[in-house]
């Protein structure tokens, strides 16, 4: 999603309007709410995206010493840096690597990062580097989503894309839950040096009032990207109906409700 062109600045701002009201903005909270913040604090937001777990810490009367957000993609901090501006939020954007953090150690009290680890292609290296910029008995709070079983959502766009795209776009809406069982976290953290690990599945009830705008949105602006773009009009009508119609009892034809089931996890350094 680094790809520098207007089409991937468009697909920035779709992910800001479709997928983070519904789905991003609710697990902001929830983390934010576990992280128990207290005044003064130097805060990372990594993997930020357009920026919400930073713009929903600031949203919740926390009073931070710092906050500093970092991603790979520069159009996601492109959005990420005009909503902070229209809004008056102070906050450092910066574009880095999640396994190439350009921090000293020992610099942050609290870390957060949402539906991003499972992306990342060394996913050991990039929770050392984490644990290295966080100081003494820093806490971090993460989630990653769990299996597609439990999460209707992407399950149903999943098996609408295999059938009218192809398998390779159905994978990449797999991807997303990639990184799902509860041990293999477990193992990843404390082998990255955090101590006190917990991880706890956790479920949202997510809402949006018209189930199908939602869909043409989400089809299109998913974590991985717009799987539809060479399809016809016809074709992207006929993916968007499967969708609808895989979520079941989810979408009663106008309003959508779904469970958003992850694996929250919270440890210290």
């Amino acid at each position: 999603m680094n790809e520098g062109s207007t089409g991937s600045q468009n697909f920035a701002t779709r992910y800001q309007s479709v997928l983070v009201p519904v789905i991003f903005e609710p697990w902001a909270r929830e983390l934010i709410s576990r992280a128990a913040l207290q005044g003064g604090e130097h805060i990372l937001d990594l993997a930020c995206g357009t920026g919400v777990v930073t713009r929903e810490i600031a949203k919740s009367g926390a009073s931070p010493g710092s906050l500093t957000a970092v991603d790979y993609s520069k159009d996601m901090l492109s959005v990420a840096r005009d909503l902070a501006s229209r809004s008056g939020l102070e906050a450092e954007w910066v574009e880095a690597d999640a396994g190439d953090l350009p921090f000293k150690s020992n610099q942050f009290d609290v870390a957060f990062c949402q539906q991003a680890l499972q992306f990342f292609p060394n996913q050991p290296g990039a929770l050392r580097e984490l644990r290295r910029v966080m100081k003494s008995g820093a806490r971090v709070v993460i989630c990653v989503q769990r299996e597609l079983s439990v999460n209707p959502m992407l399950k149903s766009q999943a098996e609408a894309l295999d059938k009218h795209v192809g398998r390779d776009a159905g994978a990449a809406v797999r991807a997303i839950c990639s990184l799902s069982e509860s041990d293999e976290l477990l193992r990843l953290f404390e082998g990255a040096g955090f101590r006190d690990v917990k991880v706890e599945s956790v479920s949202l009830d997510l809402y949006h009032p018209d189930g199908r705008a939602f869909a043409e949105g989400a089809m299109g602006g998913m974590h991985t990207g717009d799987k539809l773009t060479n399809l016809t009009e016809a074709s992207i009508e006929r993916a968007i109906d499967d969708f609808l119609a895989g979520l079941g009892g989810c979408y009663d034809g106008t309003t959508l409700n779904f469970p958003h089931v992850s694996n929250v996890i919270s440890a210290r350094a």
